[in-house]
């Protein structure tokens, strides 16, 4: 498997850069992955935006993760659930 990072400041992306995938008409039968680091409310505030997406569409399911620190990403056994069971995910900062 292959994972592309995307950049927002770098622009356009050509062909060598890769292609962002095609985007849902939708996001009913989706799973929803929230990933909070730890800060504050974080955790509280990514479930409230999981069950206000819930109200409005048919979600598969939801997968909360919390990263071990604010500078590192999620631990290895959070980061295969993400890829392994995610359609979508929402990364929330506390502060």
């Amino acid at each position: 498997m292959t994972l592309i990072g995307l950049d927002p400041t770098s622009g356009p992306l050509s062909e060598a850069k890769g292609r962002p995938a095609r985007r849902r008409a939708d996001l009913d039968g989706v799973t929803i992955g929230l990933i909070s680091n730890g800060l504050g409310e974080s955790d509280k505030i990514l479930a409230a935006i999981g069950e206000e997406v819930g109200r409005h569409v048919k979600l598969a399911g939801t997968v909360a993760v919390r990263k071990p620190s604010v500078s590192v990403p999620p631990d290895p056994i959070d980061w295969e659930r993400l890829i392994n069971q995610v359609t979508v995910a929402v990364a929330g900062f506390g502060g």
